[in-house]
């Protein structure tokens, strides 16, 4: 077991001068924890770099704390809040269902009911289940009453159940939507139950059921606070429906077009006039799909609040497979999928408040938590300038949405293939091993839920364990992400550049704004996920004569959105998005499940969606690979008087970035590369390459080719290589990309004495002067087509 027993999160990812920041945190054991304000500077802990480097922060809040357990309670559902009208003698419930684990391997685990439609607590009221047999039960009070089939998983049923209290008689109905030849036939399971429903003040719960209501403080951070609930189900659920009366079964199938007021003879048909009258809660879950209400169209309008926010804008049990995207097919999208494992905000109390000074340098910092007995976590947070408030030239860009994709990623320990993708053994570390026991905490959108369906939501209101510093991915048994930022922080301050710090979520809700008043934007190492107003700003930046300095790779290539639905709660709260039918995928979508919930715009890959990953720093992601690094070498292109100024001081034989903190060289893990037939400028030049110098374990990425065949790796492939490049935008601007991830581990190599570092600072010194770019050339403005390119692989070779 590995226990991490300092965990928390901060209410913010940004924070300006002068505003206050909270922190939540879980401290499991110790009596009391320790907090201090720390500046970060360097999180690599490899000997052969500077080593871990924090800077003490003098903070009003520093001190020592008294610790208390805070747990989330994982899981989605809806709920409802008690109300007289629940409190039926006779009822029917029914809906439709596909449920993903009705009954799971014990070889794996083995969980108990899940609730589908439940008022039902400690052996009182009602509710329809699947048990834990995987088959479907209707429970009264202490009586339980089952089909005894198992429920096929995947698939659609339609369920119902109903009591009549004056006879006791209940009906039981499994009705698989798709009959196969050598099914059985399922008959309505009839049986009688002398007993009255004894209510409770339980909420209605879809999804779950409730366990206990009581004033553990464990259960503070439930919602409603105090409510404790259980039995969370995997699956879809669509049109819920509970009615109070033992309906017939025609009257069920009236009931399955929910409520319609005002019918008419010109309206659809639904439920007569009489039985309209008996309806207490009708839901519809297409309606409101961006929202996490489950909005019930019956009369009393109980609207259910979503906890957890399931998984919304997913074909429904009657999509026709005609209409792809759910704003023009509604109610085909009646279809919410819950997961045991989902998490949107983990509601804990605040334990530190540090109100920011307005003096104060905008940086990386983090709080950084201990205990006595060793205990240790660090809370990454940044402090960003209002706009209009910049404190220097340059800003550092900081990829949060990217985090918040690979936010506590288990692929690590779930992924059957992760020692084939690696090439070796991976190697994790305690935080892996910790939350492969604490699916509470929430996966990455590169990990499946428990139920094996692709996580496309991620929040940041949770512990966020893999942006920590002194973390290794074990993709590149070396930091990843926040802490292979750090490389780079480490440099700005080891040259003494003043520096801003600013996050893509400020870019994307601020937009040219947050960008227009520096002369260069720097990225971070993997900025590889994106919304489209970031994408729009950086671009109207760049054609505004502003400078990008895109210091990684894959960049650009996902399409992030985030909900709407949290905007009240802060910035940036949930990101979304959906992997479809290309790109590089851990899991796909469902057809006609390729739109997102919040926003209602198409996922998958920008490329597909007409906007080029090229187009952004004139470079774009082609290959992959997982054991080492390597360098770059120099191309003719490199002495074109348009760029050699970025050279000054390297030789032209000379290797580039032959050493490393990632991989051991500089060229690495994933890379990218001019191309103009893919969108690069025609006027972008190619002035390094590592073409020639990857191994078989790199590969091409699928949407660069149409078969599988031999000859997709490092080895042979042209394609496989990264290529730094430079070009122009109008009005004086310019970016310049080093087009691989491992590129800034070697910033720090040698304290930064090294040719890495030479070029990065002659390429910034210059982009952070004021003014427009010197003008190119007169003879460099000529026409360029597509068929002018030479792959800089050729050139190299020549």
């Amino acid at each position: 077991m590995c226990a991490m027993r300092l965990t928390g999160y901060a209410d913010k990812f940004g924070v300006h001068p002068g505003d206050t920041i909270k922190f939540y945190v879980n401290c499991d054991g110790p009596a009391e924890f320790k907090a201090e304000v720390v500046q970060m500077i360097h999180g690599d802990t490899n000997p052969r770099g500077p080593g871990f480097i924090e800077k003490a922060v003098a903070a009003d809040c520093d001190g020592t704390y008294k610790g208390r357990k805070q747990i989330i309670h994982g899981g989605s559902y809806g709920y409802v809040e008690d109300a007289p009208q629940f409190h039926v003698e006779s009822f029917t419930l029914q809906c439709h269902i596909w449920p993903t684990t009705p009954k799971t391997h014990p070889r794996y685990w083995k969980h108990g009911a899940q609730g589908l439609v439940t008022k039902w607590m400690d052996g009182k009221g009602y509710g329809l289940f699947i048990n834990e047999e995987g088959c479907l039960e209707l429970r009264i009070n202490e009586h339980k009453v089952t089909t005894g089939v198992p429920i096929r998983d995947h698939a659609w049923h339609f369920v119902a159940a109903s009591f009549d209290a004056a006879t006791g008689e209940v009906v039981l109905y499994h009705e698989p939507l798709i009959v196969y030849a050598l099914d059985p036939v399922i008959e309505p399971v009839k049986t009688t139950i002398k007993t009255g429903i004894v209510h409770t003040d339980a909420p209605v719960a879809l999804a779950a059921y409730v366990e206990k209501i009581g004033g553990d403080p464990l259960g503070s951070s439930s919602l409603p606070a105090g409510v404790w609930f259980t039995g969370k189900y995997n699956g879809k659920i669509d049109s819920p429906r509970i009615v109070k009366k033992a309906l017939s079964r025609f009257e069920i199938e009236q009931m399955k077009g929910g409520a319609q007021p005002g019918l008419t003879e010109r309206r659809n048909s639904g439920p007569t006039g009489e039985l309209s009258a008996l309806i207490v809660a009708a839901w519809d879950f297409w309606d409101g799909i961006s929202t996490i209400v489950a909005k019930d169209n019956g009369p009393y309008r109980f609207d259910a609040r979503l906890v957890n926010c399931p998984t919304r804008a997913l074909t429904g049990y009657n999509w026709a497979g005609e209409n792809f995207d759910w704003k023009h097919a509604r109610k085909e999208y009646g279809a919410i999928h819950f997961h045991d494992d989902d998490v949107d905000d983990a509601r804990w109390q605040a334990d530190v408040e540090w109100a920011v000074p307005k003096e104060i340098k905008s940086r990386f910092y983090a709080l950084k938590l201990t205990t006595t007995d060793g205990d240790e976590d660090y809370i990454p947070f940044w402090i960003v300038p209002r706009i209009g408030e910049e404190q220097s030239k340059i800003a550092v860009m900081v990829p949060t949405i990217s985090y918040m994709a690979y936010a506590n990623e288990h692929v690590a320990c779930n992924a059957g293939g992760a020692e084939l993708f690696v090439y070796r053994v991976p190697i994790m570390q305690h935080q892996n091993m910790f939350l492969a026991e604490h699916r509470e905490y929430g996966g990455s959108i590169y990990d499946t839920h428990t139920d094996g369906s692709g996580i496309c939501l991620s929040s940041r209101l949770r512990p966020i364990l893999s942006i920590r510093p002194k973390y290794d991915h074990f993709l590149a048994q070396a930091p990843w992400q926040y802490p292979a930022d750090l490389h780079l922080i480490y440099w700005l301050e080891t040259m003494g550049y003043e520096y801003d710090v600013i996050t893509d979520e400020d870019v994307t809700y601020d937009g040219l704004a947050r960008l227009e008043n520096y002369n260069v934007i720097i990225t971070g190492s993997h900025p590889e996920h994106n919304s489209g107003t970031q994408l729009d700003a950086l671009h109207n930046y760049t054609q505004r004569g502003g400078r990008l300095m895109y210091m990684g790779a894959d960049a650009w290539y996902w399409v992030h959105s985030y909900h709407p639905a949290y905007d009240g709660v802060g910035r940036g709260v949930i990101t979304e998005m959906r992997r479809c039918e290309s790109g590089i995928r851990t899991w796909r979508a469902d057809p006609g499940e390729y739109y997102h919930q919040g926003t209602g715009e198409l996922g998958g890959m920008w490329r597909y969606r007409g906007r080029s990953l090229y187009s952004v720093a004139g470079v774009g992601m082609t290959n992959e690979g997982f054991d080492i690094s390597t360098y770059y070498s120099r191309t003719p292109d490199s002495l074109d008087p348009r760029v050699a100024w970025a050279f000054e001081g390297i030789s032209y034989d000379e290797p580039i970035g032959n050493f490393g903190l990632v991989g051991g060289g500089c060229a690495g893990l994933e890379l990218d590369i001019v191309d103009v037939t893919l969108g690069s400028p025609p006027h972008t030049l190619a002035v390094a390459t590592s073409a020639g110098r990857h191994t078989e374990a790199y590969l091409l990425v699928m949407e660069d080719f149409g078969f599988n065949q031999q000859g997709l790796d490092g080895t042979v492939h042209p394609r496989v290589r990264g290529d730094i490049a430079f070009h122009e935008t109008p009005n004086g601007g310019a970016c310049f990309a080093f087009s691989s991830i491992a590129f800034c581990g070697s910033l720090p190599w040698n304290e930064g004495k090294n040719n890495v570092s030479t070029l990065v600072k002659n390429v910034l010194d210059r982009f952070s002067k004021d003014g427009p770019l010197p003008p190119p050339p007169v003879d460099a403005i000529k026409h360029r087509g597509r068929a002018d390119y030479e792959s800089p692989a050729l050139a190299a070779t020549s």
